[in-house]
């Protein structure tokens, strides 16, 4: 397991491209799986890949955030659910730890960035989930 996060735990920061650039380097110098998935902060509809979509048990790859962090722990949701908030509030680096509720996979991980317009009142989340390499 990564030593920088553990189910459960979350974290966010200022936009901050380095400490976003560590937790993915650390993420890829282990044996998981990286799959990227972004968010369009107008629509609130989250794009995910194919892994993605089966770990969370999603019948499309378009999705809303609700959607996603329902399979997600019981005790995490609202953890989850604050980091991806405040990140729609200010442009940010974040990344959270959770296990799906009904998965015997490991944890996931997600690392993500995001971006304001502040003019227009539109913007972006995007970033990665990593999961074990198992067959799933």
């Amino acid at each position: 397991m990564l030593r920088f996060v553990k189910p459960g735990f979350g974290t966010i920061l200022p936009e901050d491209a380095r400490a976003h650039e560590e937790w993915i380097a650390e993420l890829t110098a282990h044996d998981y799986v990286i799959e990227g998935w972004h968010c369009d902060l107008s629509t609130g509809i989250f794009s995910v890949g194919e892994m993605a979509q089966r770990m969370h048990a999603l019948e499309h790859n378009l999705c809303g955030l609700l959607d996603i962090i329902r399979g997600y722990a019981e005790n995490h949701r609202k953890i989850v659910l604050t980091i991806l908030e405040e990140a729609t509030a200010a442009a940010s680096s974040f990344c959270y730890c959770t296990d799906i509720a009904d998965a015997l996979s490991g944890p996931l991980y997600c690392i993500g960035t995001s971006t304001l317009d502040a003019t227009a009142a539109t913007g972006r989340m995007q970033g990665v989930f990593a999961f074990s390499n198992v067959d799933r």
